[in-house]
């Protein structure tokens, strides 16, 4: 195999590794579903019902913790753990999206260069383990903060499966559309 096709091969494999890395990489709290939709009973300081962007819920960072009846102090820690992981999560986040619109752009490129596309593929693969590695350390630091009770509650409802309630009561696996 000449060096030609042999840097195409291994750059064409990082980019397929850093692509399949970054659509299976979930998220750290993916432990269990909700049994009632976020904040249902409650509303929102605001007045509205806390759906939409920034509500919580199970996509959220602890929002599968979501019914576990968490004291004061522990919410507090909770916070406290969210917020000192926020700088470096969106410093992840920014790096990702960056490499992908440069992957995606020199795609796209009258000429596509290997070597640049080896790189970028290689950054964005840090990256992603970067972020994974974070999202392990911060999920290790919540459960920390839980009673062994609520880490039980936590491990059964992950064993139920990715059920969720739709809007309309009806159980439905995650992701599946609501059908009204």
């Amino acid at each position: 195999m000449t060096d030609m096709k042999l840097t195409s091969l291994s750059a064409a494999g990082a980019l397929l590794a850093a692509c399949l890395a970054t659509t299976c990489a979930t998220p750290a709290f993916a432990l269990g579903e909700s049994d009632t939709p976020p904040a249902a009973a409650q509303g929102m300081p605001d007045g509205g019902h806390g759906h939409g962007p920034g509500a919580p819920g199970p996509d959220m960072p602890f929002g599968r913790m979501h019914g576990l009846k968490l004291g004061e102090a522990q919410q507090d820690k909770l916070f406290a753990i969210m917020h000192a992981q926020a700088p470096q999560r969106r410093e992840h986040e920014k790096a990702i999206r960056k490499a992908h619109e440069a992957l995606r752009e020199l795609g796209h490129a009258d000429k596509f260069e290997d070597a640049k596309a080896a790189a970028l593929a290689h950054d964005l693969g840090q990256a992603v383990a970067a972020e994974a590695l974070l999202r392990a350390r911060t999920e290790a630091q919540a459960l920390a903060v839980l009673t062994p009770e609520q880490r039980e509650q936590l491990r059964q409802r992950h064993q139920h499966g990715p059920w969720q309630h739709g809007h309309d009561g009806a159980e439905r696996l995650e992701g599946e559309p609501d059908r009204r």
